[in-house]
């Protein structure tokens, strides 16, 4: 099952703005009164890849797939959310869903869109959702996005500029190293170049799980040479020449940005 992130915050933070931007398009409701956001939004964002766009360049493929990430707009919570209070319910419920947390903090001043306590304070508001999450028994790693006008630099938060997109491909970044994700790539018949996800420290054979079972199922070896390898090299057929591709077994342990190719029998 893929991963996800719970996109969390008071009403009228900017999470269903934040949504919309991640996805580069207008899913979620967007509106200047709390809960507008009743039922979770669900999308899948293509995870940036300066590697991705070189192996594209290097390779000429007919078909380029990056990796993903799932992204979940939750319902706005406030305070006494664990007795029930606004969609409390709702929101605990939805929350232990997902497998990581963005809680977006407002600081931008907008007064056609009014706060839920009538002030921009993002310690108090921050205090509020983190003690929630503490009542409601729910402890995940958790990244603290600052929603604010300007785009500046601010200890312990990432900070995004939902209404305009700034900030929100690192966001991305973060997301997916939130989720312990890493990233190998696959060439098929010089034609398509994939980027992969998966779980730091899984195996060669849990990769090939990933892009085929049938490859799990008759796993022989993984031929592998790390992304900066190849690039020096310039040719997946060249490394072979020179010895730079190494025979990995089913145990070894994927590593960032490894180029693989699975051999295996039918």
């Amino acid at each position: 099952m893929a991963l996800s992130c719970g996109i969390v915050g008071l009403p009228n933070s900017g999470k269903s703005t934040l949504f919309n931007a991640l996805l580069k398009r207008q899913v979620a409701n967007v509106a200047a009164y709390p809960f507008t956001t009743i039922e979770p939004n669900i999308g899948v964002v293509e995870v940036p890849d300066e590697r991705l766009k070189k192996l594209a360049e290097l390779i000429k493929p007919e078909k380029v797939t990056p990796a993903v990430v799932k992204f979940i707009d939750i319902a706005g919570l406030v305070k006494n959310a664990h007795k029930g209070e606004g969609l409390g319910n709702q929101f605990l419920a939805k929350i232990r869903e997902v497998d990581a947390i963005i809680h977006i903090i407002r600081a931008f001043k907008d007064e056609s869109v009014s706060h839920y306590y009538g002030s921009i304070d993002a310690k108090r508001d921050k205090e509020i959702v983190d003690l929630e999450l503490e009542l409601g028994e729910i402890k995940k790693p958790t990244l603290y996005v600052l929603n604010q006008g300007e785009i500046s630099s601010q200890e312990g938060f990432l900070v995004v500029n939902a209404k305009t997109g700034a900030g929100v491909d690192e966001l991305i970044k973060k997301a997916y190293e939130l989720l312990g994700l890493i990233t190998f790539y696959t060439v098929k018949g010089g034609k398509e170049v994939t980027a992969w996800s998966l779980k730091e420290e899984a195996t060669a054979l849990e990769a090939a799980e990933k892009v085929h079972t049938d490859m799990a199922k008759g796993f022989i070896k993984a031929e592998v040479i790390s992304f900066d390898a190849l690039v020096a090299v310039g040719d997946w057929q060249q490394a072979k020449v020179k010895g730079k591709i190494r025979l990995e077994g089913k145990d070894y342990q994927i590593k960032d940005g490894d180029m693989v190719e699975f051999k295996f029998g039918r």
